[in-house]
């Protein structure tokens, strides 16, 4: 009797972990879609938009295309309509319902309207002063909330100190930002054909406070027509959350280790034709593409936003960066300088790394030589050095 009652008991404990399982199994992986400003905080601004209305619009279009095509996925927006939401708030939705993933999705702006292309951010300390005026503008969206000192310690994102609360940041959750921003980042950059701007480290209050896995994308810039008139197109926004969506679940499937097509079986709709990023008369900078490195590279810190790449190719006619001719050249990029496309190779923050690369390269194109920029403007390599120097 008492074996019995022992085999009774087992097949009982061994039926309940079994349950406990399948039920674990079932438990939704919770991904937050932040939109960012809304309501009286309009962001940046293009010459006929609104960072918020380009923000939300891509937001929910891939928060579609999420619960359209992954079952086992839930979808958490910190806004669906254009209201103000606090910073504070967006990370409060995102701890509270214990969310696996934030992706938060903005535009970005600046004075010199040839400045262009797509970034994508993770949390960390900005280490330029290029880094840290983006920061800066996203985190002034508290300035607009009302008592905002009690709500963030007396916080003023426009305080010189202001980044010393950030040096207590740890860095648990950065592997696995790391590995989302590359995949997105990759996705974005081939389907908009903008500059890359790389996946860069920064100090943002709303990736500060999430205890999650996170990512802040600048789709682009408002302030360069070409690039406004690219976000504002509907087409192209679906093409943008599709970008998005594929990043998202090719993360996904990597660290759940299952198999979704990161392709959509459910599209959005294409309700017109999406337009060109390429100008009749190509400008210099402005329609660069790059090949992105393999997923988990290192996040690269420029100082000054100074950075140096090698030189090896030089054509009147645009060269497709797929083309068999740069299978074995790291980083690929190409610019537009005195009507002709130039070609480089890699992107790195000293002369010494680049010129670890134009040794490889000039194994294949001999005349490769190195040169530098300071963000978007090319400089000479020995301005480059003095900049760094400072």
């Amino acid at each position: 009797m008492n074996k019995k009652l022992g085999l009774l008991l087992c097949l009982a404990i061994f039926f309940m972990g079994t349950l406990t399982n399948a039920q674990n199994d079932q438990k939704p992986f919770k991904v937050v879609i932040d939109a960012g400003h809304g309501g009286h905080d309009s962001g940046c601004l293009g010459s006929r938009s609104k960072e918020k209305d380009v923000c939300l619009s891509t937001a929910l279009k891939l928060g579609k295309l999420i619960t359209d095509n992954c079952p086992n996925v839930k979808v958490i927006y910190t806004r669906k309509t254009d209201v103000f939401v606090e910073l504070y708030r967006r990370a409060q939705i995102a701890n509270t319902n214990k969310a696996d993933l934030f992706i938060s999705i903005h535009c970005n702006a600046a004075e010199n309207h040839s400045a262009g292309g797509t970034e994508t951010w993770v949390m960390g300390l900005h280490k330029s002063e290029a880094n840290l005026a983006v920061a800066r503008t996203e985190n002034a969206a508290i300035l607009k909330e009302k008592n905002y000192e009690n709500n963030y310690e007396g916080y003023n994102p426009n305080s010189p100190e202001a980044s010393i609360i950030f040096s207590l940041y740890s860095n648990a959750y950065l592997s696995n930002s790391i590995l989302l921003a590359n995949k997105v980042q990759k996705n974005m950059v081939n389907t908009n054909h903008f500059v890359n701007r790389g996946i860069k480290q920064a100090g943002f209050w709303v990736l500060y406070k999430v205890a999650m896995p996170s990512i802040l994308i600048e789709l682009g810039f408002l302030t360069n027509a070409e690039n406004e008139r690219y976000l504002t197109n509907d087409a192209n926004q679906n093409a943008m959350a599709t970008a998005i969506y594929s990043g998202f679940v090719d993360y996904y499937n990597t660290v759940m280790n299952k198999n979704l097509e990161t392709t959509p079986s459910t599209p959005l709709p294409v309700t017109e034709t999406p337009a060109t990023t390429e100008p009749e008369t190509p400008k210099p900078q402005q329609n660069s593409e790059t090949q992105q490195p393999s997923p988990l590279i290192p996040v690269k810190t420029f100082t000054n936003d100074v950075h140096f790449k090698v030189q090896f190719l030089s054509s009147p006619k645009k060269i497709a960066l797929t083309d068999p001719k740069f299978k074995n050249i790291p980083e690929v990029s190409c610019y537009y300088e005195n009507s002709l496309w130039k070609y480089t190779a890699g992107d790195e923050p000293t002369q010494a790394g680049a010129a670890t690369i134009l040794q490889e390269v000039k194994k294949v194109y001999g005349d490769a030589f190195l040169i530098a920029f300071q963000g978007d403007k090319k400089i000479t390599v020995s301005e480059a050095n003095a900049l760094l120097k400072k």
